[in-house]
């Protein structure tokens, strides 16, 4: 085992996470999810599991590693499935340097939202236990009971683990029981393929990073899970992390939460872990708070109230909401309308809320767009700033929707409260919308890897970034195909069509809000104008994919090509480059 692995390796964070995962969520949200559906239920925090799992262990060591693109397509193939995961932190539990079994902390999605179960295994391969820590459900939580989760006691990667076979359902949690059985079954294959079968080498006889004495000091604040999801990073610079964390005793200290129906990931280096702790669980917390202001999907949130009123007459309304709007409507008309947070309406008209694609006509797309603007937004404040400004909305069918900006939003609110902890180095993550604040010992950058456009297990190359912000929007997010023909989720606001032509597009800039209005809005105006664009926008640097031909042409600003190396994929070659300058 590589030691003091876990807390040592350095970040490469790609603006694919989750994609897999992500793609699932939007097919769960397209169902309306009534508001009281989410009700988390914590059973275990991560301590007590690793103690269940391993009672008699006096160490526990953990070893990550992460994927090859060609490992994970093999994993799948194994597993007949695909994983959003893109590496794995094991904990190895040992008891006078002999392993007593192996664990993975993993997650899956029930109907709604995840659920966060430990696995334990024997050094046979057989299950010594299975628990779970979080249930964000409000129904279907009888798959955490002792009664259910017995049942895969004993079972190998050998067996099949089928459904009202091998695991008997339990009434109202058939989906639950489902994805409990496929993440089981994933930790099997995992644990089987990598460890029983000696590809990864575990040195028992030299200690690893401990992270639980069981006397009952942990390394970690026990009171949020540090989840092991999110792992979509890769080690371009294990080595320099490494001698820059062994100098500095810092350790990284990290979180994730399900929050705006994907991961939220705060990771920092630290010599106060429990100050680090705090820091990260408030940021994330504010973050949730920011999702309770601007959720569609949440009834009682301001902004449900507002789509609900707004059109009958002013709607009182927070100053913070206001300030967001505000924001939302000056990038809007700095883009000529290529964004606008009103598009909702065309959006579902697509079909792209329900899942169930379908070309409208144009006399339908014609009779809603007069809906679609963001000057049907009318905002009015008081100069007595006791009393709330009010929100009102031109015509009756508008609504806002906060997709294309809110996570940026959420991240630099998210940035400030760990300021205010005092931290000096942090990558913020909320679903791809990305900043990084400072560096970690030893780096000179965080390393953000951009996806390929068409090769999902692909890059392009990675970023080297320091306070600043990035994110990606492209049609391999969201898309149906009718005969032959892609059509993206990211519609033209001016014209309630997809947009052709551009593929992808990976903004720099210096805030979380400015990378997600952008992305959006150089998407939506396309190479040229986009470029023309950004020069309104200080310190704003894109990449722009188009696709012209069955080729990918790439535009590069210089000042994105000067953070950017690109990676070499073999036998790919439908990729040419071009770096231009945005004036």
């Amino acid at each position: 085992m590589n030691k003091n692995v876990f807390f040592q390796f350095s970040f490469y964070v790609s603006l694919s996470l989750l994609v897999l995962f992500a793609g699932k969520v939007f097919s769960q949200e397209g169902e309306a999810e009534p508001a009281e559906n989410f009700q988390m239920d914590v059973y275990l925090t991560q301590e007590e599991a690793l103690k269940l799992v391993f009672p008699k262990s006096d160490e526990i060591v953990t070893d990550e590693f992460i994927m090859t693109p060609e490992e994970k397509q093999h994993l799948e193939q194994l597993l007949k499935r695909r994983i959003f995961e893109d590496g794995f932190i094991v904990y190895i539990g040992k008891k006078n340097n002999e392993i007593q079994g192996y664990a993975i902390i993993t997650e899956e999605i029930g109907k709604f939202h995840p659920f966060t179960f430990i696995v334990g295994v024997k050094p046979n391969g057989k299950i010594s236990e299975v628990a779970v820590l979080v249930y964000r459900e409000s129904r279907g939580g009888e798959i955490a009971r002792k009664r259910f989760l017995h049942q895969f006691s004993g079972k190998s990667f050998k067996n099949s683990i089928r459904t009202n076979k091998d695991i008997i359902n339990i009434t109202g949690a058939t989906m639950s029981v489902q994805y409990m059985c496929a993440g089981v079954r994933k930790v099997l294959g995992v644990i089987n393929e990598y460890y029983l079968n000696g590809k990864r080498e575990v040195n028992v006889k030299k200690q690893g990073n401990t992270l639980v004495k069981l006397n009952g000091d942990s390394t970690f604040n026990d009171k949020k899970m540090q989840s092991s999801e999110g792992v979509a990073h890769r080690n371009f610079n294990e080595e320099q992390s490494k001698r820059g964390d062994e100098a500095s005793g810092k350790k990284l200290v990290k979180e994730t939460r399900m929050i705006m129906g994907t991961f939220a990931e705060i990771s920092t280096y630290s010599n106060d872990v429990k100050n680090a702790g705090a820091a990260i669980d408030a940021a994330l917390n504010e973050m949730e708070r920011m999702d309770a202001l601007l959720s569609n999907y949440k009834k009682d949130s301001e902004l449900s109230r507002v789509n609900r009123e707004a059109a009958k007459a002013p709607v009182p309304c927070s100053e913070e909401f206001l300030e967001f709007i505000e924001q939302s409507l000056f990038f809007s008309e700095l883009s000529g309308g290529a964004f606008d947070i009103t598009v909702s309406p065309i959006v579902s008209l697509w079909g792209f809320f329900n899942e169930k694609g379908h070309i409208p006509s144009d006399e339908e797309i014609n009779r809603l767009l007069p809906s679609v603007s963001y000057k049907n937004i009318e905002i009015k404040r008081n100069g007595d700033k006791k009393k709330p400004g009010t929100v009102f909305f031109k015509h009756i069918s508008t609504q806002i929707d906060p997709g294309a900006i809110g996570k940026g939003y959420a991240v630099d609110k998210a940035l400030n409260v760990l300021k205010k902890y005092g931290i000096d180095n942090a990558c913020i993550n909320l679903g791809g919308n990305i900043y990084v604040l400072g560096v970690s010992d030893g780096k000179d950058a965080w390393r953000v890897g951009i996806q390929h456009p068409r090769y999902k297990n692909e890059i392009l190359g990675y970023l080297e970034l320091k306070d600043e912000a990035t994110a990606t929007s492209g049609d391999y997010e969201r898309f149906f195909e009718i005969n032959g023909v892609r059509y993206s989720h990211i519609i033209d606001p001016r014209t309630g069509k997809p947009v052709n032509g551009t593929i992808a597009v990976t903004i720099i800039a210096p805030s979380g809000t400015d990378v997600d209005a952008l992305s959006t809005s150089v998407y939506v105006l396309g190479q040229e104008k986009g470029l023309k664009y950004l020069r309104e926008i200080p310190g704003a640097e894109a990449l722009i994919a188009c696709e012209k031909g069955g080729k990918i042409v790439l535009y590069a600003t210089r000042g994105f090509n000067e953070k950017f190396t690109r990676v070499e994929n073999e036998g790919k070659t439908d990729v040419t480059w071009h770096v231009v300058s945005a004036n």
